[in-house]
Formats: structure tokens, sequence, C-alpha cells
């Protein structure tokens, strides 16, 4: 935890660093330079982004089984979009909806029934879980090409519960409340912008994948 602490604080040095650097007319601190220099930056008051994302860092709970044939893994890694309205040059709010899944499907074959029938039972499980926050970024460092933010979400936390199985002797009540009804998350996040209105974006943070990647596309 102190390794990942000191790389994403690690991580704000450098960013700052490099805008500072790039831009030495432009006064990040005040976040308003002088007209032209705000015509020059990547993201500004008004615009609208939106970025969907795919994400990485979590674990498959149910990767695989020694006992069961057929198996297949339903396990799909985080994934959304993130809306983002930049209410200042620096200060944007939005949504960020986030979505993943784990589960698997299975058939255990040879079994006997009641009746002294050969029969397969098949087994098919799955946990769904969704969460919305409200999202404030902090955009701390950008020119013509390049945002470096800030960002907090909060939310709900939801999760629904499926299983479905023909095999007489398993039963089981699926529950699908959450531990904590809300969710957050914190992060370090970047833009790329390679044309005036489509660029790429990465985060890495905490609640809602360790690291995320995907497009931004900005309306002005």
């Amino acid at each position: 935890m102190k390794k990942s602490i000191l790389f994403i604080f690690s991580l704000i040095y450098c960013a700052s660093y490099f805008s500072q650097t790039a831009n030495p007319s432009v006064d990040f601190s005040e976040g308003n330079g002088n007209p032209l220099d705000r015509e020059l930056y990547s993201i500004k008051k008004g615009d609208l982004i939106i970025n969907p994302w795919y994400g990485l860092g979590t674990i498959n709970l149910f990767p695989g089984n020694d006992t069961l044939e057929n198996f297949k893994s339903l396990y799909l890694r985080p994934m959304g979009v993130f809306a983002e309205y930049m209410v200042t040059d620096e200060v944007g709010i939005g949504i960020d909806f986030i979505y993943n899944r784990q589960g698997f499907s299975a058939s255990d074959p040879n079994n006997i029934d009641g009746m002294g029938n050969l029969v397969t039972y098949n087994y098919n499980y799955k946990t769904e879980r969704t969460r919305i926050h409200f999202r404030f970024n902090y955009h701390f460092a950008k020119d013509e090409n390049f945002d470096a933010y800030l960002g907090i979400g909060a939310g709900n936390n939801s999760r629904k519960n499926s299983f479905t199985s023909n095999d007489p002797y398993v039963t089981d009540v699926l529950d699908d409340t959450e531990l904590l009804p809300f969710s957050m998350r914190f992060c370090l996040g970047g833009r790329y912008f390679f044309t005036e209105n489509y660029g790429l974006v990465g985060e890495i943070g905490l609640g809602g994948a360790l690291i995320r990647a995907g497009l931004s596309i900005k309306f002005n």
C-alpha cells in the first residue's frame, strides 16, 4: 500500500512538472492565464467529455474447476462510461457508471437420479455488480494536448445474484444485499488528446478497477 501511495504522488508531481515546463506562461494555480493561453487548453469551462473505459486489476473468483465438465467462466472485468462537464477550467463534475460480473456455468455428468436413470446436472451462477457515482474532478495540470486530474466519486453499490441448476441436491439462498450500500472511488487520471475532440484516458485508483483505460470524446 505504501508503494502504491508513493507511486500515485510521483505521478502527480511528474504531471504537474511536465505541464508547468511545457507552458511556463500559464499560471495553473489560478487556472485562468491570459485569454490566449486559455484557448490552448485541452479542456476548458463548458466542455462535455464522454469517456467509455475498460478496467484491470480485479480478481476472477471462478477461474476453473477440476471436478465439473464444460466449465466456462462468466467473468467480466469492470467497464463503464464516465461523463464529465467542466463547470470551470479546473473543476469538472459528472456521472461514473461501473459494471462488472463474476460467475460460471458447468455440468456434472454420469449421475444417477432416484429412478436409476443416468443424468447430467447443470449449474449456472452469476453475480453482477453495478455502481453509479457522482464524480468530482480537479484538473491540476493541462496544456493543449494533455490533461491531468485528481478525482473522487461516491454513490450506490448494488449486486444481483442468480443461480440455476437441475440438481435436486443443491439448494442455495442468494442474498442480493451488499455489505455496504454505498461505494467510493479515489483516482489519479490523465488524458491525451491526439485531435481537438478525440483522445485517450487512463486512471489509477481505488474502487471500480485499479487501472482504467479508454477513450475521451470532447464536445465543445
